[in-house]
């Protein structure tokens, strides 16, 4: 078994990726299978470092084809942008100066799943959480 096969199933037992990511990786060819990330981001890993007491910085949007389990689209945005980004919205747009600012960004310091849709009739599933 190769390197990159050993990383795979590492990152399986991990957690770090799911059984459907560690498939799609392990039947590619070997030239391709050696590109594995450091670290793949999923709700459930979100959710573990809530547990771990670990700060979230990052606000992750992934859409996901329900019939392939490939990710469509992946957005990763640092928190400090969006952040940065409510407060400039809520000086430029007058209809969200009724929203609460600070209970918004009470809720983005707690890790985990903000959002979780599946589009049957569309066939993906979108993802909106924050580790």
């Amino acid at each position: 078994m190769s390197t990159s096969r050993m990383e795979i199933l590492e990152l399986l037992a991990k957690g770090k990726i799911s059984a459907d990511e560690a498939a799609d990786l392990l039947s590619k060819p070997a030239e391709t299978a050696t590109a594995v990330p450091a670290k793949v981001i999923t709700p459930e890993s979100a959710l573990k470092a809530a547990g771990d007491g670990q700060k979230p910085s990052w606000l992750h949007v992934r859409v996901r084809d329900m019939a392939s389990g490939r990710n469509k689209v992946t957005v990763n945005v640092p928190l400090g942008f969006v952040k940065l980004g409510l407060k400039i919205g809520g000086r430029l747009a007058p209809e969200l100066h009724e929203l609460n600012w600070h209970d918004v960004e009470d809720m983005m310091m707690q890790p985990g799943v903000l959002v979780d849709v599946e589009n049957e009739e569309g066939g993906e599933h979108v993802q909106v959480f924050i580790d």
